[in-house]
């Protein structure tokens, strides 16, 4: 959830956020515009084998050096990932890696789950100059750490993402970087896993996979204001002035993972019609569009309701079973999209659940860092560093849980 420069005065009144007085007079089509001149252009290496043969998850479609993004030299990947429900699908992935001869052992891995970017094909983080958020990327790779940044299957691709979807999503994550090491040979085999958001939920699906079925070389998780309560966090977004797009986005993700969900069903037919902005604008353009609905304007008594969409919500909900740690959970207390009191009971559940888990709260800090204020994304970065290199250093990590 990142760049957000588009709240309309009125939702800003509410909302507390600070925008820009240009903000508001930039329209769909002015987003759509400021979205082109960031766009990498979408070529062929997106486009799936059709039909696409069968492959083992993490198994390599197609590779592309490219000079595209403003952070400089990188590898984008096509892999075997896996949907929900267990069919082979398409996904696509960027590999940054430093400078220099790799140490031995190769490169310790990061491996990034971003937030949200978007549901349609040009919202794949790896279709964007900057990388959706590259300078936090490189923060990583300037100590010395490769970074692999999966896009999740349907952005990029065929434009159907099953958007909070934790084990889509952490499918997704963990057959990236799988993937990476049959490109680069010099990654290490050790990894250490940020998501952020909508991110934050995947990577708590990736950790709470590792309790049962654990990845070699995986050393812990990193999550910032993840979305990890999704029913709270899909009444919240509905609920509160400005985020109209979220719903809106859950909904259409929500019916790629099980088609009984229909969002003509849970939007008002209002908000039904700006659907197909999504389609083209990521979220930037879907904020705008949206920005004026919220509540009985925005979502009908069925988003409340329905049987299928609320058991999606429940069953997506990442932060009910234990994680296989150590984890560092971090909340901005400003956050608007992601309260801090939701954060704080995924903190206590985790510790009755046994997870080893540091939690910190930081006075100030919103979901995301905009011109105007900062998120947690940047604003816990040192700390983020400090324990990553702490977890490939071998250093016990601490734990904020009491018995």
């Amino acid at each position: 959830m990142r760049h957000l420069i588009t709240l309309i005065a009125a939702a800003t009144a509410v909302t507390g956020l600070a925008v820009p007085a240009q903000a508001a007079d930039c329209d769909v089509q002015c987003q759509l515009e400021l979205q082109q001149q960031n766009a990498v252009p979408r070529t062929s290496f997106y486009d799936p084998p059709a039909p696409l043969p069968w492959g083992p998850p993490g198994a390599v479609i197609r590779k592309q050096a490219t000079s595209d993004y403003a952070v400089g030299p990188a590898t984008r990947i096509m892999y075997h990932s896996r949907t929900s429900a267990g069919r082979d699908v398409a996904a696509t992935a960027v590999v940054l890696v430093p400078v220099g001869t790799a140490p031995a052992g190769g490169w310790p891995v990061v491996v990034d789950a971003h937030g949200s970017s978007g549901i349609g094909r040009p919202c794949a983080p790896s279709l964007m100059k900057d990388l959706y958020h590259g300078n936090q990327m490189m923060a990583f790779v300037n100590r010395g750490f490769a970074v692999v940044a999966p896009d999740y299957a349907g952005l990029g691709t065929d434009g159907r993402p099953e958007l909070v979807n934790k084990t889509a999503e952490s499918s997704d994550v963990i057959y990236a970087q799988q993937a990476a090491r049959r490109v680069r040979p010099d990654l290490s085999q050790r990894w250490v896993l940020w998501g952020h958001s909508q991110g934050g939920g995947a990577a708590m699906g990736v950790a709470g996979r590792q309790r049962v079925h654990p990845q070699p070389g995986y050393l812990g998780a990193v999550l910032t204001s993840p979305v990890a309560d999704l029913s709270e966090v899909a009444d919240h977004v509905a609920a509160t002035p400005g985020y109209g797009a979220f719903a809106a986005m859950i909904a259409q993700g929500a019916h790629f993972s099980d088609p009984r969900i229909q969002p003509r069903r849970l939007l008002t037919p209002e908000a039904y019609d700006r659907i197909g902005i999504t389609a083209v604008g990521c979220l930037n353009a879907a904020f705008t569009a949206y920005a004026d609905l919220t509540g009985p304007q925005l979502v009908t008594p069925a988003y409340s309701t329905d049987p299928a969409f609320r058991k999606y919500l429940l069953i997506n909900s990442a932060g009910t079973r234990p994680l296989g740690g150590p984890v560092l959970l971090l909340q901005g207390q400003a956050d608007t999209v992601v309260p801090v009191g939701v954060t704080d009971q995924i903190a206590k559940q985790q510790c009755r659940l046994g997870t080893r888990l540091t939690y910190k709260t930081y006075p100030g800090l919103e979901h995301d860092t905009y011109p105007w204020v900062q998120g947690i994304d940047d604003g816990a970065m040192p700390d983020i560093l400090a324990w990553t290199a702490d977890r490939f250093a071998g250093r016990p990590a601490a734990t904020s849980c009491t018995r």
